[in-house]
């Protein structure tokens, strides 16, 4: 993929050159000063110095820009450089999060409300920015933890309360980054075939734009502290979606040196056919056809965008969490060459270290609208994994999981074995196959602590290791997510250090814990995350075939 865009007529050139001049402006402040005397801090980027804001012994950069507003000229074509800018640039506010109008996938939960933005936050063009937390005096050589959010393809934005960077960065030896790219159709529709022109480049922006940003951060993240050359990547749910798809793009490849995987396994992407079905879809939906298509695109607003979206994403369908369904990338050929974990590893991925796990009962959040789901007794798991696996397989799986877990409760057991078939089996055919390639080591966890809120009846539910990563837990958004108390900032305490040890060293730890074993697909090892840690296999290993041939085949997939 060329990124100099040499596609680009002059004139479209300029028009993107004034874009960007024009949105730097209304960020700067124009006398320099005006930071420096009233104590901010001032760093110097590539295209400029940018103020932040101080706040208990960590310096904050919110809304940063790497590219400029996607409107207009730049409507479903690459990132562009933004213009440099004279004076300083304020960054104490997030910007835009990325045009957006579906639903979370999670959906309203009793922790959405930890993944509010600021009062100030609009979904809009202007959404191609970054923040940075780094502790006062850092000096080039401190590890970097870029995250990459959640909400699956469609929603979500770095900016969300649960992900702020302030306690992770006091810790003192970390700087944090969260990010904002393109989604959903503004990010994973690929015009490149079926248009063409202009927009032989549009195939996975949401890519492009994590692409830039990690690009941004090799060039002007040493000025804040960190060490470009100790980067890892980060995310949950859709997020870790996001950084398998990262290990899966050569042109990525260097500009990441870790890689953590949150609830959030993905092996396949679209081939061309399935992702210019994807195409051929948008335009219906916006009333245009290939040949008005190079006009019209460039004129469209986001909520039209976000219209057609809707349109289009009501005939797409799930066949199984973690494969290719609605708005995904596509194998382009230049940017994404093939599937990252198919049989072997991407190329890519090789010498990257790799932290990979989920929560012990997943699927708790999802099964809300399914009351009886938490109040089952012995016969209702009988009764509901016989119906999903069969009699007999199923009275297999249930002595099992009886045997392993002999403390759970039938719903939170029931739960358990769902969220090992659905999401558990997929994270270890990504650990099997980078064994199998040959990579840089893999290490497995489970966190299993479970919540009170909620009457305590969604036990260790997606997305309820987010506020332990980012030691959160007892602040406001986390309290909304673990109850507070000593017991989750303890736990916080520990988790948070073991990903910061393995963004230092590539191997997770923190005291208390037991040694961390490196994943074998013999012993499945994996680091159980509760109050009292343990190392164990990450589901029963005999399970592991059998519910892989099921997921598989649902999926679609042989």
């Amino acid at each position: 993929m060329t990124r100099s865009n040499s596609f680009l007529s002059m004139t479209r050139r300029q028009m993107l050159a004034t874009s960007g001049a024009a949105i730097a402006a209304t960020q700067v402040l124009r006398s320099p000063a005006l930071a420096q005397a009233a104590g901010r801090p001032v760093v110097r980027t590539a295209a400029g110095d940018v103020a932040g804001e101080a706040v208990n012994g960590v310096n904050r950069f919110l809304g940063i820009r790497y590219a400029q507003p996607i409107s207009g000229a730049n409507r479903f074509l690459p990132p562009q450089p933004v213009a440099p800018w004279d004076g300083v640039y304020e960054a104490t506010r997030h910007a835009d999060i990325s045009p957006q109008g579906g639903a979370d996938p999670t959906g309203a939960t009793p922790v959405t409300p930890a993944f509010a933005n600021p009062d100030y936050v609009d979904a809009g063009d202007d959404c191609l920015a970054l923040s940075v937390w780094t502790p006062e005096g850092a000096d080039g050589t401190l590890p970097v933890m870029v995250w990459l959010h959640g909400g699956g393809w469609t929603t979500g934005a770095g900016s969300c309360a649960i992900y702020d960077g302030q306690n992770l960065a006091s810790r003192g030896d970390v700087v944090v980054v969260t990010i904002n790219h393109r989604l959903g159709a503004s990010g994973l529709t690929d015009f490149s075939r079926i248009v063409g022109g202009d927009y032989a480049g549009s195939a996975n922006l949401s890519v492009q734009d994590m692409l830039a940003a990690l690009e941004w951060v090799n060039t002007n993240i040493a000025g804040f502290g960190g060490n470009p050359e100790l980067v890892t990547i980060f995310g949950e749910s859709g997020g870790g979606w996001k950084v398998n798809t990262m290990q899966g793009v050569p042109a990525a490849e260097g500009l990441f040196h870790r890689a953590i995987v949150e609830s959030g396994p993905l092996t396949h992407f679209y081939t061309t056919d399935e992702g210019d079905a994807v195409a051929s879809a948008m335009l219906d939906a916006l009333g245009l056809n290939p040949e008005t298509a190079a006009e019209g695109l460039a004129n469209l607003t986001h909520e039209q965008v976000v219209e057609a979206e809707a349109v289009v994403a009501q005939g797409m369908g799930m066949s199984a969490p973690g494969f290719p369904m609605g708005f995904w990338p596509v194998i382009d050929g230049s940017l994404i060459q093939g599937h990252v974990f198919d049989g072997t590893a991407a190329p890519s991925s090789l010498g990257v270290p790799l932290l990979i796990g989920q929560t012990g009962t997943e699927f708790s959040l999802f099964m809300l609208g399914d009351e009886a789901a938490y109040e089952l007794d012995d016969a209702g798991v009988d009764q509901r994994i016989g119906g999903m696996m069969g009699a007999e397989p199923g009275a297999m799986v249930l002595a099992t999981y009886r045997a392993d877990y002999p403390d759970l409760e039938p719903s939170e057991l029931y739960f358990r074995i769902f969220s090992d078939f659905a999401m558990g089996v997929l994270s270890l055919v990504i650990a099997d196959t980078r064994v199998a390639s040959g990579a840089a080591p893999t290490y497995a966890y489970r966190f299993d602590w479970n919540t009170p809120i909620e009457g305590d009846r969604i036990y260790s539910p997606h997305t309820i290791e987010i506020p332990f990563v980012f030691d959160n837990a007892t602040t406001e958004a986390g309290v909304v997510m673990t109850g507070g108390g000593d017991e989750a900032a303890a736990l916080a305490a520990t988790v948070s250090e073991a990903w910061v040890q393995f963004a230092k060293t590539g191997v997770p730890s923190a005291p208390g814990l037991p040694e961390w074993p490196v994943y074998t697909p013999e012993g499945r090892e994996a680091m159980h995350l509760d109050t009292s840690a343990a190392v164990a296999p990450y589901m029963p290993p005999e399970l592991v075939e059998g519910f892989k041939t099921s997921l598989f085949a649902q999926a679609g997939r042989d």
